[in-house]
């Protein structure tokens, strides 16, 4: 039977990339995407032994070569997600469902903060769209756990979540709120997340559409360091 190849992390790994290069000031940006690639392919081919706690030895040395670029590239915010993929391995290994698959989706977006700080200067602004992609990708993950079928998820894990991010998010934006307009969607959606799924061409769908939601998410922030560079007293209106 032929693998399924892990698209959403591609997607994720790819957008992350995105949004990293462009905060690049740096000609040390250029390794980026091979080491993106690299995180890329590792997810690709161990998530689901990771998931199914069926790890090899080949697996712990590709993640242990993923690590290795950061101790040349000397930076302390990969421990982030570098915590949360470790955290996502151990609970699937303590025989958890759904916060192992939750945790593993989430730590590709929280690539993004050690990933800019390789390429240039963190800013004010890259710190509030650290914590709103990363918050996104994490809410995200468990909305679509919430709508599959066979997983016992329910909606106030979602909605609960989600508030409580809003609650600490809105404040820190203050002086960018602009950014404000990036949640108006999956405030929405997160909060009636409506009933689950019942056949498989909706979990289909399910996926196509959050590819869409998470592009559309990516655009607006892209465009909001794009202000940033370039048009800076927008972001303060």
């Amino acid at each position: 039977m032929e693998r399924r190849r892990n698209r959403a992390a591609y997607l994720l790994v790819l957008f992350t990339l995105g949004l990293s290069l462009a905060e690049g000031r740096k000609l040390i940006a250029l390794v980026l995407p091979p080491l993106a690639l690299l995180h890329g392919l590792t997810v690709d081919l161990t998530y689901s032994r990771m998931l199914s706690r069926k790890m090899s030895f080949r697996d712990w040395a590709l993640l242990t070569i993923n690590g290795l670029p950061y101790l040349f590239l000397l930076t302390p915010y990969v421990l982030v997600p570098a915590s949360i993929f470790l955290l996502a391995i151990a609970l699937s290994y303590a025989r958890f469902s759904v916060l192992p698959q939750v945790l593993g989706t989430a730590g590709l977006p929280l690539l993004y903060l050690p990933w800019v700080s390789i390429v240039g200067a963190i800013s004010p602004l890259d710190l509030r769209i650290y914590l709103l992609w990363g918050a996104y990708g994490l809410v995200e993950a468990l909305y679509v756990e919430y709508k599959l079928p066979h997983r016992r998820v329910g909606s106030w894990w979602l909605r609960g979540t989600w508030l409580a991010f809003l609650f600490v998010f809105l404040p820190l934006t203050s002086p960018f709120p602009i950014l404000w307009l990036s949640l108006v969607e999956p405030t929405l959606r997160f909060l009636r997340p409506g009933p689950k799924l019942t056949s498989g061409t909706e979990i289909r769908r399910l996926g196509k559409a959050g590819a869409r939601r998470t592009g559309l998410m990516f655009a607006f922030l892209l465009g909001t360091e794009v202000l940033q560079r370039f048009l800076p007293s927008l972001l303060h209106m």
